[in-house]
């Protein structure tokens, strides 16, 4: 399939824990779809409720990524995936096996044996894995963020590659795993030099993406916290955000998700 017809669709652009008690906003994941494939990534509170309000279709859904175990990122992956399959037995009464899981052992040891009987394959993925799916290579990269073990994620396709930062801190070899990446998706918790120990600001994070070589086509900040945007920030940073990075960085395309916001990969690489 061409990549006119890829596609990212954001089900959340919120994380932390002001958003999943109010929704400000939503903390569904991301839904990416590439060469027909659906894959979810992160279903947190509310993904089941906002994949039909976005008017996307859950059966399609057929691979499933959790970076780590934090509710922003996990809460709803039982609940996916029951609701990527239409029947759940043939007719002997066996459960009808689809979908594949990525997630960290911790994850998936949490995610009931019902559930895991569901799927078709479950990978404990971490950072340095590298998997081959129909021909496109997913890799878990590298985070520093809790001592529980996660990872973020690089698709490397036929005429593009696209990766998904999850949760971190700036480290020395941030830039690297990026170098030769059309497309980062990166969590951006806090605003400015509004600093937090396991997550990224704006002003601590502009150096190393500066870094990344040669430079992005497009950078997309998710993932606001409540310093960010909330019912209890002083204002919505997001926009000044985009205008700092925009100024203090060579990156082509640089775009604030919004709940709901559906990007084709396309319009992303011109």
């Amino acid at each position: 399939m061409s990549n006119k017809e890829d596609e990212l669709i954001f089900l959340g652009s919120g994380g932390g824990r002001i958003h999943i008690r109010t929704q400000y906003r939503t903390t569904g994941g991301i839904l990416f779809k590439f060469n027909g494939i659906q894959g979810h990534i992160d279903p947190g509170p509310g993904a089941i409720v906002r994949i039909n309000q976005y008017n996307e279709d859950p059966l399609k859904t057929e691979l499933f990524f959790v970076t780590h175990f934090h509710v922003d990122h996990f809460n709803d992956i039982q609940v996916m995936i029951e609701a990527s399959r239409e029947r759940f037995y043939d007719k002997e009464r066996n459960l009808i096996k689809k979908g594949i899981l990525f997630a960290p052992h911790n994850v998936i040891n949490y995610i009931s044996q019902y559930h895991q009987n569901m799927l078709e394959k479950i990978i404990p993925f971490k950072v340095g894995d590298t998997y081959d799916y129909n021909g496109i290579e997913i890799i878990g990269t590298k985070v520093v963020h809790t001592k529980a073990p996660g990872f973020g994620i690089r698709f490397r396709l036929k005429d593009y590659s696209i990766a998904f930062s999850s949760d971190t801190m700036v480290f020395d070899e941030f830039p690297d795993q990026f170098h030769g990446i059309d497309i980062l998706v990166l969590n951006l918790l806090r605003p400015n030099s509004a600093f937090c120990k396991r997550h990224l600001c704006t002003d601590e994070v502009i150096p190393y993406l500066n870094k990344i070589n040669p430079t992005l086509n497009t950078l997309i900040i998710t993932h606001f916290g409540a310093y960010m945007d909330s019912p209890t920030s002083e204002r919505n940073f997001v926009p000044s955000q985009v205008k700092k990075l925009q100024e203090q960085t060579e990156i082509k395309k640089v775009i604030a998700a919004e709940d709901g916001m559906k990007l084709k990969i396309f319009d992303l690489l011109i």
